[in-house]
């Protein structure tokens, strides 16, 4: 677990980077080439499968400090994405408005673990590993198709 938790602070120290950027710019958009728009998007979903790591081991999560982590990531996460949006062709938000996009699922997955770490209710913390399952893996598969209609352009 150790090592787990060193690779999220890794991630989170790059994500305050990223937004450290974007506020000293004075943009709220990043300025950024395709390809390290799709790197920050890869680091995203490795952040997202590891908190799901974290998720699943309920010792872990008794910690204030892990959960901190995680929540402090999810919350970047929610301002990294739509910056970054213009130079990657992903859809944060869902184009039906019926579904849930990436960034409506974060603000639930957020919402669903403050909730729950107030409360002291582990098995709902344990039960959202559902949930970040399907973001990381609607990220991966909007990721997936972005890529391969940037290349067919390219």
């Amino acid at each position: 677990m150790r090592d787990i938790l060193e690779r999220v602070e890794e991630l989170l120290s790059l994500q305050e980077k990223l937004v450290n950027l974007l506020l000293l710019s004075g943009y709220s958009r990043a300025r950024l080439s395709t390809n390290a728009a799709f790197d920050v998007l890869y680091y995203n979903v490795e952040l997202l499968d590891l908190i799901e790591e974290l998720l699943s081991s309920p010792e872990e999560l008794r910690e204030d400090y892990v959960m901190n982590l995680i929540l402090e990531a999810l919350s970047w996460m929610g301002f990294i994405l739509p910056a970054i949006e213009e130079s990657c062709p992903i859809f944060l938000h869902s184009p039906r408005g019926r579904e849930e996009g990436p960034m409506q699922k974060i603000r639930l997955i957020l919402s669903s673990l403050e909730e729950a770490h107030k409360k002291g209710d582990y098995y709902t913390l344990v039960n959202t590993v559902e949930d970040i399952q399907s973001l990381s893996s609607l990220l991966k598969y909007q990721i997936m198709l972005a890529r391969r209609a940037y290349t067919n352009l390219a």
